[in-house]
């Protein structure tokens, strides 16, 4: 068995007291809304927001909760070490996807094992380690990326569709997800062998991952497996959808101030949404979108030599959202937050006629994977691996 992933024992909702697990399921903690926790705790007082999320900062509430399911066994425990493959079907605009990957326990190893490509915030970090003291458990998977693809896992899929699937169950939106569990050493060790022949990136749970390895260090010893933390990992495939992160915010400028600092450095083409949209798919020099003041246009960079002359990181020279804080911003004045968002729709939305939204092309998977291997990070909200991994299918307890 390799050192980097290990098979574990899933705790998981009771079949026999919970039969439909899609009204337990919950999206991770970090993008669940004010209206969705509502909706949530509407389907089942044993909704895993429960113990995702506390009430008032009520932390002790919370691990109570979460000690009360565990001894009255709404939550069990596997009895075999295993791996678990899940298959996470969905839509996005129209399109149907696929994406697979195995839930195991991986390796925190600073030295190589995974690299982060995003910086971490103190709120959340505090948040979550408030939670991990109080359950001694993690709650939701972090995600794990291979940038390459990897054909023994397809094959292993394969391979699992022609059985009963561990687990099924629809998440909040909707898609299908179907869990099997592998228990057989060989196919195991297979698994394990040719994902530990890549290096992985932290694609999603960068607060998540902090906060488990400073709980490792804080507690040597103390629990098995404890340098180990619950790890969705995925790798480069069709299903494997980054979206854009676009930022929408209040500018001081009126709309042809706007244009006017922005054309020294970029051409501006004003086109149709639609055209628009289309252009964020192409590939080349550094372009983004604008929409401001119920118009759109397309902003592309006059030439290179203005990176090579501004930045003198090469690497930061793909990451439109690094571009976009560090070239674009600091032409133009910014009054209040910045707000994200992920559809071009709901930007348009969100700006009105007030604001302006700047639209983004996707960050390529290889980009970020030479992003982290290089030791760099990228800027807060820069990707968004579409859907999030759900929380409550599995999870993993620390024990002695």
């Amino acid at each position: 068995m390799t050192k980097l992933l290990k098979p574990f024992k899933a705790t998981h909702y009771n079949p026999k007291l919970i039969k439909n697990l899609t009204d337990v399921i919950s999206p991770p903690y970090d993008v669940i809304s004010a209206s969705q926790r509502k909706t949530l705790e509407g389907r089942s007082p044993y909704n895993f927001c429960h113990i995702l999320l506390t009430k008032n900062d009520d932390y002790k509430a919370l691990g109570d909760t979460y000690r009360k399911w565990v001894a009255e066994q709404i939550l069990v425990d596997d009895d075999t070490d295993s791996l678990y493959f899940l298959e996470h079907s969905f839509n996005h605009d129209g399109k149907k996807y696929t994406r697979l990957g195995v839930l195991a326990l991986l390796k925190m190893d600073e030295k190589g094992g995974i690299k982060a490509h995003e910086f971490t915030l103190a709120k959340p970090k505090a948040d979550r380690t408030r939670i991990i003291n109080e359950v001694q458990a993690n709650l939701s998977p972090i995600f794990g990326l291979a940038a390459k693809s990897v054909p023994e896992l397809e094959r292993l899929h394969r391979q699992c569709k022609k059985t009963k699937p561990f687990l099924a169950f629809k998440d909040l939106d909707g898609n299908a997800n179907r869990l099997w569990k592998i228990s057989d050493p060989k196919l195991i060790s297979g698994a394990f062998g040719a994902l530990n022949r890549h290096a992985l990136v932290i694609a999603d749970g960068h607060h998540r991952f902090e906060v488990a390895h400073e709980y490792f260090k804080a507690n040597p010893g103390r629990f098995k497996d404890l340098n180990y933390i619950l790890a969705y990992v995925t790798y480069a495939q069709k299903g494997l959808l980054v979206l854009p992160t676009h930022r929408v915010v209040e500018l001081a400028e009126k709309h042809e101030q706007i244009l006017e600092k922005l054309r020294p450095v970029f051409h501006i083409k004003e086109l149709s949404q639609s055209a628009l949209t289309k252009s964020l798919t192409r590939k080349g020099i550094f372009s983004f979108g604008l929409y401001a003041h119920k118009r759109w246009y397309l902003c592309t960079l006059r030439s290179k030599d203005i990176l090579n002359k501004k930045f003198k990181k090469s690497i930061y020279k793909e990451v439109d959202t690094y571009l976009l804080h560090e070239l674009v911003f600091p032409l133009l004045t910014i009054k209040g937050p910045i707000e994200y968002t992920h559809n071009i729709q709901e930007a348009k939305k969100m700006a009105g006629t007030i604001k302006s939204a700047f639209l983004l092309k996707a960050i390529p998977v290889e980009t970020i994977a030479r992003v982290a291997h290089a030791g760099f990070r990228l800027p807060q909200k820069s990707t968004y691996f579409y859907p999030k991994v759900p929380s409550g299918a599995l999870m993993r307890r620390f024990k002695v």
